[in-house]
């Protein structure tokens, strides 16, 4: 008997675990309009390259869909692609799982998402910070 709630309870552990993990903040489900998508690099300090692209009605989307999927569209509906996305609290986390998947922070204002996403990376001895910032709106 014993053994037998043992097996039960880390079957249900292990369960709400892959569930908490693969699924989707319930707030993301639906349709998102990119409205803009910032690319920051900072290496010491100073900002060394920086990407602004700012997209009209239509030209990019996000979709996210109940079965832990975010279809993204560019090129006003040209390019589509499908990948795997999940949340864990306000982190996002979209494509393939790996040990050292880097996550989107997740912040909800009036209608907008904005996903904010750093990575630091040392090259040539050199500390060098990667910063990508999208902005949703419904």
């Amino acid at each position: 008997m014993k053994k037998s709630l043992i097996i039960l309870f880390t079957l249900a552990s292990f369960y709400s675990y892959a569930q908490s993990k693969t699924a989707l903040d319930q707030k993301l489900i639906g349709k998102w309009e990119a409205v803009s998508k910032i690319e920051t690099e900072k290496t010491g300090g100073t900002v060394t390259d920086l990407d602004k692209d700012i997209y009209k009605a239509g030209e990019k989307s996000y979709e996210f869909t109940k079965n832990n999927k975010v279809i993204i569209t560019q090129g006003f509906g040209k390019h589509k692609e499908e990948l795997p996305a999940w949340t864990q609290g306000n982190k996002l986390f979209i494509g393939k799982n790996n040990k050292n998947k880097d996550a989107y922070t997740i912040t909800y204002t009036q209608g907008r998402t904005t996903l904010l996403k750093t990575e630091t990376k040392t090259k040539k001895g050199k500390t060098i910070i990667e910063t990508e910032e999208v902005i949703l709106k419904r």
